[in-house]
Formats: C-alpha cells, sequence, structure tokens
C-alpha cells in the first residue's frame, strides 16, 4: 500500500503471501511500527491547514485507495483462511494449480469487492484517518 510514494504496509510477493505473509501483518511488534509510521504519515494536521484545493484533493485519494487496498488484504485473508475449511478432493481438481487459480481469483475478487463497497472497512478507515484533531 502506498501513500505519498511510501509504501506504509509491506508488500505481497510470491515468497510472502498466504501464512508467511500473514506472519507478517500478524507480528504484533512488527504491525504497531508500520501502524505508527502510517499514522505519522497521515497525521498531518497542521500541514493540512496550509494545503492548496489540489494538494487536499490529492491527499484524500490517497487515503482513500489506501484504505480500499487495506480493506482488500483483509479480505483476501479472509477468504484465503475460509477455503482451509473446503474439504480438498481430487475429483474436483484439488491440486497445486487449482490452488494458484484460486488464490488469483481470491485475490481479484477481493479488489473489486473492496472498490465497490466491500463490507464498510475501507470507509471506516477512511474516516478514522481524514479526522482532524
Amino acid at each position: 500500500m502506498q501513500i505519498g510514494g511510501d509504501y506504509i504496509l509491506p508488500q505481497t510477493t510470491l515468497r510472502n503471501t498466504g501464512t508467511a505473509g500473514a506472519n507478517v501483518v500478524n507480528d504484533e511488534e512488527s504491525f504497531q511500527a508500520q501502524l505508527k509510521a502510517a499514522t505519522d504519515k497521515l497525521d498531518q494536521s497542521s500541514k493540512v491547514k496550509n494545503m492548496t484545493a489540489e494538494e487536499l484533493e490529492k491527499r484524500d485519494k490517497e487515503i482513500k485507495d489506501a484504505s480500499v487496498q487495506l480493506e482488500a488484504i483483509m479480505l483476501k485473508l479472509m477468504y484465503t483462511e475460509m477455503w482451509k475449511t473446503v474439504p480438498k478432493n481430487k475429483l474436483f481438481g484439488d491440486d497445486n494449480a487449482m490452488e494458484i487459480y484460486r488464490d488469483m481469483y481470491n485475490e481479484e475478487l477481493t479488489k473489486v469487492a473492496a472498490e465497490g463497497g466491500g463490507i464498510g472497512l475501507a470507509d471506516f478507515i477512511y474516516k478514522q484517518l481524514t479526522q482532524t484533531k
């Protein structure tokens, strides 16, 4: 997730998706540090007062995009965990290729769901991050 050209959450790659990616996010110390860094970047209430309308619009768009991306990540983690409860059956093509396809499908599905309103997490995050003190 990127705000102002800086990544504020760990980037998922083929190496840290699934359980490994969840461990990066679940590491509380790491998460707290990332949350503080993100909050520091976004907590610019004194700077916000001096921004032009164009700068404010750009900032709001970046925060909204980051909120939607975070909701998509959370939904993907939820979908991944839900798929673990489905019994595996070779009759229905449960092999490595199917796992890869399902992972890619879930990623796109959660992106579209988050962009379309999702479960409301993105709106909540956006409102929290744009509150002025």
